[in-house]
């Protein structure tokens, strides 16, 4: 009966240092960086939304001076959201990009690049209004979809790179078990 128990555990003591062994390999080809993605796998890349049927045309309201560094900014925009390729928005935001409320998981240049990847594409975006406030232009911008227009404001540098916009709305949601 003791031979019974001792064979598993002579066959494990075996089997334990190979397996030691080929995890520390470095032909290994997946580290496990931390045991939340050991036990819960890697996170699903978010699917991106279907592209929009054209890319919105961007405008000047009547009296307002025209900017060609944001209208050059909303013109990429729009050909990002029609693309689904947020990634060359990156060289446009300022270093000092941010987002409200964005936990400290996060970074500002990933969520937008989400939010260009998923949000609904509009028709045009049109210039408001451009203020210049100690090298900050503020400007005021219309986006229109087939049911309905919104305002939204934007920040740019001096440089034409953008520090901050409502153009997206972080939402956050919790999985797992909650306590």
């Amino acid at each position: 009966m003791k031979i019974r128990f001792l064979v598993p555990l002579v066959l494990l003591s075996a089997a334990l240092p190979a397996a030691v062994a080929s995890a520390a390999s470095p032909a290994r080809t997946r580290p496990v960086a931390d045991l939340k993605s050991f036990f819960h796998g890697e996170p699903v890349a978010q699917p991106k939304a279907p592209p929009p049927p054209v890319t919105a045309t961007v405008a000047t309201a009547a009296g307002v001076t025209a900017d060609p560094q944001v209208e050059d900014f909303l013109r990429a925009f729009a050909a990002a959201i029609k693309a689904r390729d947020g990634a060359p928005m990156r060289a446009r935001l300022s270093e000092k990009y941010s987002v409200p409320d964005l936990p400290e998981d996060f970074k500002a240049a990933d969520v937008f690049v989400m939010g260009v990847e998923r949000t609904p594409g509009p028709e045009a975006i049109t210039i408001q209004s451009i203020e210049l406030k100690a090298g900050v232009r503020t400007v005021k911008i219309e986006i229109r979809y087939a049911a309905k227009t919104v305002g939204k404001t934007l920040r740019f540098d001096a440089a034409g790179r953008l520090l901050a916009s409502d153009l997206f709305k972080l939402k956050l949601e919790e999985h797992g078990h909650g306590v």
